[in-house]
């Protein structure tokens, strides 16, 4: 199983880092992801209908872990799509109050569930046989299965659904938040102005490791003490390198999911700089 499922969520992982890079427009974005997903996830769920587990241990592994990752994009692609779809015309304050809205239903899903984040966030196991082992003597509540995939017990518990949730909540205030900054960018009648002229210079690394390098020089205040705001330097450095890197905020967010070391680039810069003075070195040497 960990063989298959690790393939599927690496193949899953570089299609929709594909699409973020290719489609601007949230709407097409999200249409296009959602449409790969569940594909995927019907290949996914042929698999494991299959599969009889090694364990319980497995078996609580895959609905635990694995399906809520791929569930949870389903549930936080499928949320922006009907947040942009129904996000309203008019006024910058009409849209603010329709995006702190959603935000509120977001508190309201944590208020209900609160025992439930709270054993995910704390990794509790006392209660995962009962939480992520199938029983197919019980059916799963309507009010739960907000896809069909949900609906079937041979690829369902009663709680995979609400770990993908909250997995998917996450991800979502993240992105609603951001969509705040970029509004209250937009009204702001004094801005910080950079007259910064477009170079023939440009960005030839990945728009991920700019976004790492920005959140190192942000962190370490190294840009006027501190005294200069993410969206700002973000801005003043794609105008430098003529690259636009698009949602910092979300790419930040799969920086910190990384796997092993999630500071790739910078440790790469380091690296090649400790190789060049090596270099240097020797050649003085000889």
């Amino acid at each position: 199983m960990e063989k298959f499922t690790n393939l599927h969520l690496d193949e899953i992982e570089k299609q929709i880092n594909k699409i973020e890079r290719d489609e601007k427009n949230e709407i097409t974005k999200s249409t296009r992801i959602l449409k790969f997903l569940e594909s995927k996830l019907g290949e996914l769920k042929k698999f494991i209908v299959k599969y009889d587990f090694k364990s319980e241990e497995e078996e609580i592994q895959f609905f635990k872990e694995i399906k809520p990752k791929i569930v949870s994009k389903l549930i936080y692609y499928m949320s922006v799509y009907k947040i942009e779809m129904n996000r309203p015309k008019g006024s910058c304050s009409t849209i603010e109050t329709y995006l702190l809205t959603e935000l509120d239903l977001l508190k309201h899903f944590f208020d209900c569930n609160i025992e439930m984040y709270h054993y995910f966030r704390m990794g509790g196991t006392h209660f995962d046989k009962i939480y992520f082992l199938r029983n197919r003597d019980t059916d799963i509540p309507m009010n739960i299965a907000c896809f069909y995939f949900e609906c079937d017990v041979r690829f369902s518990t009663v709680y995979d659904y609400k770990i993908a949730k909250i997995m998917a909540n996450d991800l979502l205030e993240l992105y609603i938040k951001s969509q705040l900054v970029k509004l209250k960018e937009n009204t702001e009648t004094e801005q910080e102005v950079h007259p910064v002229h477009k170079t023939c210079e440009t960005w030839t690394a990945s728009k991920t490791d700019l976004a790492e390098l920005i959140y190192a020089l942000d962190t370490a205040k190294c840009i006027n003490h501190g005294n200069i705001n993410l969206k700002a330097l973000t801005t003043y450095l794609e105008n430098i390198f003529n690259v636009s890197i698009g949602d910092i905020y979300r790419i930040y967010l799969e920086i910190r999911d990384r796997k092993g070391s999630r500071t790739q680039f910078l440790d790469r810069l380091k690296d090649k700089l400790t190789e060049r003075m090596n270099k240097a070195d020797t050649d003085t040497d000889n």
